[in-house]
């Protein structure tokens, strides 16, 4: 007697329905779990970038330059660029907005003293604690923002030019 043996592609083709049921499952599993990949992807790509950053940064020279412009800043000029801010950083976990004094109407004297205090270890605390769902959110309220640039270039394009902005306001 002659066993004959499926062909290859009998087994290709189960092996391809289970692995998308399997993916199918997986993402129910996930949303189930509030899991949202695209958060995760956007958001451990900016702290990813966000990191090295910071490592390649020098950080005193950094951190006197904006110390410099705030000082310079009149009290109304202050409000104005803290009313820009504050919607970044009321996605801080509470625990990070107490230790800094992170508030809608923080002072000019508290931003210097936040500024004042930080290190790369505290950057890098901060960049690690900010929820991917904020990074998130921000990053498609400047992509709405400036919608007809960026709709003219890909994905990864979109990353890199608002990655440029964020290093040219930094600087």
């Amino acid at each position: 007697m002659v066993v004959r043996k499926k062909p290859l592609r009998i087994y290709q083709g189960k092996i391809i329905l289970l692995l998308t049921a399997g993916l199918f499952l997986q993402n129910a599993a996930f949303s189930a779990q509030n899991f949202n990949f695209e958060e995760k992807v956007i958001g451990s790509t900016f702290k990813s970038l966000a990191r090295a950053f910071v490592a390649v940064t020098d950080i005193n020279k950094l951190k006197a330059s904006n110390l410099k412009k705030i000082k310079k800043m009149g009290e109304a000029k202050f409000r104005k660029q803290q009313a820009k801010a504050y919607p970044a950083l009321k996605g801080l976990p509470v625990f990070l907005k107490d230790r800094y004094g992170v508030k809608e109407d923080m002072s000019k004297e508290q931003a210097i003293k936040n500024i004042e205090s930080l290190d790369k270890q505290k950057i890098y605390e901060i960049i690690d604690n900010v929820p991917d769902a904020t990074i998130t959110r921000l990053f498609k309220q400047y992509l709405s923002d400036t919608r007809q640039e960026i709709m003219q270039s890909d994905a990864v394009e979109q990353v890199r030019k608002l990655w440029n902005k964020i290093i040219q306001k930094a600087n």
